[in-house]
């Protein structure tokens, strides 16, 4: 009875029902994907998911610089005012941003493929900033109904992204065998996301002449002045920290072969979505609690404490089964020619763990304003990123992983003691 209680008294408590709120649709839109997969495993072969998990990381790399991250300043305004024309300058800058990219492929076209040395995913390329686009809408939009406590919105638009993406996989791989289905579902999961997304932004009462009252070339540019430090350090910081999650990815297509990527993307996939589950979810609502506890000058190391508390717990768990298990498991549920992919797992089992933990904690910096810290921190990343697969162009994959993982392992202890350093006083970085 005495455990109920406590259950019932920790669900009453804003911050776990908006983590709640928030995973239910999160839950849903990222476990999906995984309990498909077995099915998509035996559609698609590894080589499919490589050119796939290629495609993910170029968009991946240049989504991050499509809204010069304006989109975080949306939750940082007192006024609704402000947040509204915020909100537009990002929008502004990711159509901008998006047909730039347009232009950049059109141009280098041939270059761009000789530089990442894989041919099928040539004609997609064309398709990249659109994908970019999409993603930025879904960023901007997303923060947006954070501000407002729309957590639900956001559980449903993830729903609606996956079934959108899955559906195509299953039906058009049954059709074409190669990464066709794969790619084309990513691109209209994203397209119902933000249909939906905008839909329920424009249906908010009022929103409409509000934004015509509210909203103004002047007014945006004032708040592009404000807000300046998230393009000049935040997007650099954030391509940073992108390049050094992607890079491993490029670089096993490029030193080893499209199938290894295949084995490292299903594995980064499997492990990452259960965890990514609550670590999303826990990453908007804590970004919301640390903004509001930084605003009315409260501690923030016990909020930060409580959480990495919460996900510790849920990692623990995570990290035995794939030590124990890892390979019988990924060869059980999608197929035996995955097997290899389930020792991959196991190697990088330590490096997600700690991952999982401290990557929600890292929006601190942004709610009190050290942007300019988290930048010197990620380019500190960058440059450790690429010393450690320069050190390993002459190992085998299985070696390269275990470099890899020990390096990511000690990069996030000392991420997260960073974190704890950060105080309300004045903004500082004690």
């Amino acid at each position: 009875m005495e455990i109920l209680y406590k259950v019932k008294r920790l669900t009453k408590q804003e911050f776990l029902r908006n983590v709640l709120t928030l995973m239910t649709g999160t839950t849903i839109a990222q476990l999906l994907p995984i309990l498909v997969s077995p099915i998509l495993t035996r559609i698609y072969s590894p080589s499919d998911f490589g050119s796939y998990a290629l495609y993910i990381s170029m968009i991946s790399i240049i989504s991050v610089a499509v809204t010069l991250r304006y989109e975080f300043a949306i939750v940082t305004p007192k006024k609704r005012e402000d947040a509204l024309n915020v909100l537009s300058l990002s929008l502004l800058v990711s159509f901008s941003i998006s047909i730039l990219m347009f232009i950049i492929v059109l141009l280098f076209h041939k270059n761009i493929i000789s530089l990442i040395g894989n041919e099928r995913i040539a004609n997609w390329l064309y398709s990249m900033p659109l994908a970019a686009f999409l993603l930025g809408m879904i960023q901007i939009f997303n923060y947006w109904f954070n501000r407002e406590k729309l957590f639900n919105v956001l559980s449903k638009s993830r729903i609606i992204q996956t079934f959108g993406n899955i559906l195509p996989n299953i039906a058009i791989g049954l059709i074409y065998k190669n990464e066709f289905g794969l790619i084309f579902g990513h691109l209209l999961g994203a397209t119902a996301s933000v249909v939906y997304l905008f839909y329920n932004f424009t249906r908010t009462e009022g929103i409409i002449d509000e934004f015509r009252k509210n909203v103004s070339l002047s007014k945006i540019r004032e708040q592009a002045i404000i807000y300046k430090e998230y393009p000049k350090f935040n997007t650099l910081s954030a391509f940073l920290d992108t390049m050094s999650l992607q890079l491993p990815a490029l670089f096993v297509s490029k030193i080893y072969s499209s199938t290894n990527l295949g084995y490292y993307n299903l594995t980064i996939r499997t492990i990452s979505t259960p965890l990514s589950v609550i670590s999303t979810s826990v990453s908007q609502v804590f970004f919301q609690k640390i903004s509001e506890a930084y605003n009315q000058n409260k501690p923030l190391r016990p909020i930060i404490l409580k959480t990495a508390k919460y996900l510790s717990l849920v990692s623990i768990f995570t990290l035995i089964l794939l030590l124990f298990c890892g390979p019988q498991l990924f060869a059980f549920v999608f197929g035996e020619k995955w097997f290899i992919a389930g020792e991959f797992a196991r190697i990088l089992g330590f490096s997600y763990v700690i991952k999982f933990v401290v990557s929600p904690l890292s929006v601190a910096f942004l709610a009190v304003g050290e942007v300019r810290r988290l930048f010197y921190l990620q380019a500190f990343r960058f440059i450790c990123t690429v010393l450690v697969l320069f050190l390993c162009l002459n190992v085998d994959i299985i070696q390269f992983l275990l470099f890899y993982s020990l390096y990511e392992f000690f990069y996030y202890i000392l991420y997260f003691i960073l974190i704890l350093r950060l105080e309300t006083k004045n903004g500082r970085f004690l």
